[in-house]
């Protein structure tokens, strides 16, 4: 049995919080569920998919403290369409009514027994305090270079963070590019690793708060508390490729160019270029970059771009979707490409970065046809 009356604004974005853990598709009725549990005067909300869970708290009025499980979709279609004030929550027995003001809706509704316990918060004493725009930040220059959930190896599926008394490092790669982020303003007492499933990552992201984020790591687990919100996420099991190795250290001819030029060129590249293949050209000569796609059916495209360079001519090509999404995740007004040969990982780098964050990519190039 559950009474208690909420704001609607309140539960609204109550449930918005927790709905993102919703699994899209289950075979078990329970998790398409969002548990409502009152505790004092407080209302709290949950959902799950076992691997990822998100709970929040939000206040109430409570008139009858209890437990119980309601469908989570129809129960946000309805909340979001609900006009007025104060929402009105009262459960009998397998019914529960949602109503406010005019508008009065019945669901069928679980009991606490029948939803997934949820996970135990650890200690606070544990907890290690994070800079929440910064770490949203570098999960943003990152994330988008985890693999697949298709990739065979499970590991390459999350995003990598170590975390130590040198700082707090994120790499992401799926085999053909790589991401890299070290924080050294972000420190710990002891080394944390963990690969953590980007659904987990992309909640924290969506996450709107002045506050810290709190981490905290227990075995397979790991969590992010800001506010009254907590995140939870079964870790990927490991371990991670040694992705250090991966970096060239003998790049040394430095091509500067300009973001928006680049972004914009390889934008108009890819319409022309091999849907299979996404290849474009780049043929780096003085002072210029030549892009260049082709296709038999579609046809031809070419692109001239200033840049600053001095060293021999180099023709390399890349997927120009995977340097595409380098450059919408960079700042930076110029970008640098560290070269070596056509065969060579190269490493792109921002010209001014942030001081807080020292960020650093890499692509491979598309081996070219008389490549041997």
């Amino acid at each position: 049995m559950v009474k208690l009356l909420v704001d609607h604004k309140t539960l609204l974005n109550g449930l918005n919080t927790v709905a993102s853990a919703l699994p899209p598709k289950t075979s078990l009725p329970s998790l398409s569920n969002i548990l409502l549990e009152t505790e004092g005067d407080m209302l709290r909300l949950a959902a799950t998919d076992l691997d990822t869970t998100v709970v929040t708290l939000i206040p109430a009025t409570i008139s009858t403290q209890g437990a119980v499980a309601l469908p989570g979709k129809k129960l946000l279609e309805i909340v979001r369409e609900l006009s007025g004030t104060d929402v009105s929550i009262n459960t009998s027995g397998s019914r529960t009514t949602v109503s406010c003001e005019k508008s009065s809706f019945t669901l069928p509704s679980s009991s606490r027994d029948s939803y997934p316990s949820l996970p135990n918060p650890g200690s606070e004493d544990d907890r290690i305090n994070l800079p929440l725009a910064l770490v949203k930040e570098a999960i943003k220059k990152t994330a988008y270079a985890v693999a697949g959930a298709s990739e065979i190896r499970a590991s390459l599926t999350g995003l990598f963070w170590k975390l130590n008394s040198e700082g707090l490092v994120m790499v992401a790669t799926d085999g053909h590019r790589l991401a890299k982020v070290k924080m050294t303003e972000i420190i710990g007492n002891s080394e944390i690793e963990a690969i953590i499933a980007p659904k987990a990552l992309n909640l924290l992201l969506k996450l709107n708060s002045e506050e810290p984020v709190y981490m905290s790591s227990q075995g397979t687990q790991i969590s992010f508390h800001v506010d009254d919100t907590s995140i939870y996420s079964r870790l990927i099991e490991g371990p991670y490729p040694p992705y250090e190795k991966v970096i060239p250290q003998s790049n040394n001819d430095v091509l500067t160019i300009n973001r928006e030029s680049l972004f914009g060129a390889l934008k108009r590249m890819r319409i022309i270029a091999n849907p299979a293949t996404h290849q474009i050209m780049f043929t780096v000569e003085r002072n210029k970059v030549i892009l260049h796609a082709e296709n038999t059916d579609a046809g031809e495209a070419r692109e001239d771009i200033e840049a600053v360079y001095d060293k021999e001519p180099l023709q390399i090509a890349f997927n120009g979707n995977l340097i595409v999404d380098i450059m919408r995740n960079m700042r930076s007004e110029n970008v640098l490409f560290h070269l070596n040969d056509s065969s060579t990982a190269v490493i792109i780098t921002e010209e001014e970065h942030d001081a807080d964050i020292d960020y650093l990519t890499l692509v491979m190039p598309v081996r070219l046809p008389d490549t041997v």
